[in-house]
């Protein structure tokens, strides 16, 4: 459905003019373009190939008055979508609060859909329920879990990480 809005809007904003049923048969195949070859898209000539270091996440535990108490992240990881990435950087958080003892913790996101659905507002997608499986067993281990959203500038700290680790790869904490 992405592909056809993305038509329908190139044609009208930008004036390209490429066939719907042509973007459903691209979709189809491995999301859009084939492996190893070449395939017109909207009318561009593209040709798959693999990210130079792949995706990467990172996190931040504070304690009550702001200060930094441990980081990490991990980089060289392929993800289906973004909220997989941020869903994996919030269960790997609650892995290691939970290793320290902590007993209150406030997860903050700038993923506001992640965590709507952490907080059961919004219907959790079929490609992040393992992860939510993880992230709910890990907070029924600690005292008080709760989620909340903040803006992007809010989470500059753990964006720096996973900028790290995605272009360095590897794990760290």
């Amino acid at each position: 459905m992405r592909r056809i809005w993305k038509c329908c809007n190139d044609m009208v904003f930008k004036g390209v003019s490429a066939n719907p049923m042509e973007m459903i048969n691209i979709e189809a195949i491995n999301g859009g373009v084939v492996f190893g070859g070449t395939t017109c898209f909207a009318g561009q000539q593209v040709r798959w190939k693999r990210p130079a270091f792949g995706e990467g996440y990172g996190w931040v535990l504070r304690d009550f008055a702001g200060l930094l108490q441990a980081a990490g992240g991990e980089g060289g990881l392929i993800f289906n979508n973004p909220m997989m990435v941020e869903v994996a950087a919030v269960r790997a958080a609650l892995q290691v609060c939970l290793e320290l003892g902590c007993i209150e913790v406030g997860v903050e996101s700038d993923s506001q859909t992640v965590i709507r659905m952490a907080n059961r507002e919004y219907v959790i997608d079929a490609t992040l329920e393992c992860f939510f499986h993880d992230i709910r067993f890990l907070a029924s281990q600690l005292g008080r879990v709760t989620f909340a959203c903040v803006k992007r500038h809010g989470n500059a700290a753990a964006h720096a990480i996973a900028l790290y680790v995605t272009s360095h790869g590897g794990a760290f904490r």
